[in-house]
């Protein structure tokens, strides 16, 4: 059946919350209204995409020609609503056919705004929510998984699973028997959020004051010893939901120093495996993949119906050697990555490359986007991009967050 998709970043909050009336933070309610139109590009050609803008259909009008007829189209929430309500009254069905919702990651909130269109008549077949899902996505899932492979294959030199604790104390000990740096994490986060570095063991009033907002919010906190990462990589993968999990390929990307995701590396795929090549061989992390399949049919195979992606990286040790550390995190929902691949496999040139990245600015993200415009003006090689600047989203006067491409040969 034909998707329905709906951009929900921030969704680990709304599990966290548990509930289906929760309210995000304005920063997060706004990012979703300035990205909204972002599963057009990954949806693809006889999908649909949920927004509220009403202004959508001038956005995709502005898109070039050539790639339109590989788009999402988008669907007006209230205007559809509407016309459902409408159609109910009088007897008449809807003219869509039936579809099935594809939500970035699965919520008790996000389900709801799905479960509205089926009352007003829409055919649609939604997502289940299921309990398991709050643990699957907390950060105990991926240190489980981390220890399952560290059984199944070598890992060298071998990595210290995180550790989870409830109250200071008990995390000033574990900092008094290992050596700093750490690296602190709340069980829910997203895009290198909720981190927190510590580099010796000490606990000032800064830090303090940190664990304490982080343990009042989610209870724990996880802490493992900080790496010298210098290449951050993840491993796409698709599940069924009845066992089987199956590779969707690589994806690069940058960080922030603190870890705050930054972009994604556009290209072929075999650009970016040679990229990642200069650290790992090629049948090595054919292997690792391989491996790291096993152990997700096993924790989620048969619990979780959609995509996910495992964040690695590769980090120097202190004797100077690269290695890598096989499952940094469980990001269990769409990511930034598979929009990046999406994008190369469909829009951009084989011979080309770029970056995809979100960003935020406090006011000036129109005057931005205009001087990206003529900086570097998208240039266009048959149906594919071969250099040049694309905002993925509309951009106004008062937008906050932009996804943006940057394309060079």
């Amino acid at each position: 059946m034909p998707q329905l998709y709906l951009f929900n970043p921030g969704h680990e909050m709304e599990i966290l919350c548990g509930k289906s009336h929760y309210t995000p933070p304005y920063t997060v309610q706004k990012m979703v209204a300035d990205l909204e139109l972002l599963p057009v590009w990954y949806g693809g050609a006889g999908s649909f995409t949920l927004v509220r803008n009403q202004k959508a259909s001038q956005f995709m009008s502005s898109l070039p020609k050539d790639f339109r007829h590989s788009l999402s189209s988008p669907m007006i929430l209230n205007l559809m609503m509407k016309e459902l309500y409408r159609r109910k009254k009088l007897g008449e069905k809807p003219k869509l056919p039936p579809l099935t919702a594809s939500i970035w990651g699965i919520s008790p909130r996000s389900i709801d705004a799905f479960k509205e269109l089926k009352q007003a008549g829409m055919s649609i077949e939604i997502p289940e929510w299921k309990e398991e899902y709050m643990l699957l996505t907390r950060r105990q899932t991926s240190a489980e998984c981390l220890e399952r492979l560290q059984k199944k294959m070598p890992i060298t030199p071998p990595l210290k699973i995180p550790e989870f604790f409830s109250d200071i104390k008990a995390l000033g000990k574990y900092m008094a028997e290992n050596m700093p740096p750490y690296v602190v994490k709340t069980p829910l986060s997203s895009s290198g959020r909720g981190l927190y570095w510590i580099e010796d063991d000490m606990l000032d009033s800064r830090t303090l004051s940190w664990l304490n907002g982080a343990l009042k919010k989610q209870g724990t906190v996880s802490v493992e010893p900080a790496l010298n990462r210098i290449f951050d990589f993840a491993v796409e993968f698709f599940s069924d939901g009845n066992g089987d999990v199956t590779y969707a390929g690589l994806s690069i990307f940058e960080t922030q120093p603190q870890g705050q995701f930054a972009g994604c590396m556009l290209g072929a795929q075999e650009m970016l495996l040679r990229r990642l090549n200069e650290f790992i061989l090629p049948e090595d992390y054919m292997f690792l993949v391989e491996q790291v399949r096993l152990v997700l049919k096993e924790v989620v195979g048969h619990s979780y119906c959609g995509y996910m992606g495992v964040d690695m990286f590769i980090y120097k040790t202190a004797e100077g050697n690269y290695a890598v550390h096989p499952f940094v995190e469980l990001n269990l929902r769409y990511t930034m990555g598979l929009v990046a691949m999406q994008l190369s496999r469909r829009f951009i040139h084989p011979e080309s490359q770029g970056m995809l990245r979100t960003v935020s600015y406090v006011y000036n993200a129109y005057r931005e986007h205009k001087r990206m415009q003529t900086e570097a003006p998208l240039v266009l090689e048959g149906s594919l991009m071969r250099s040049g600047y694309l905002s993925l989203c509309p951009v106004y006067p008062d937008t906050r967050y932009m996804a943006i491409i940057d394309v060079f040969g």
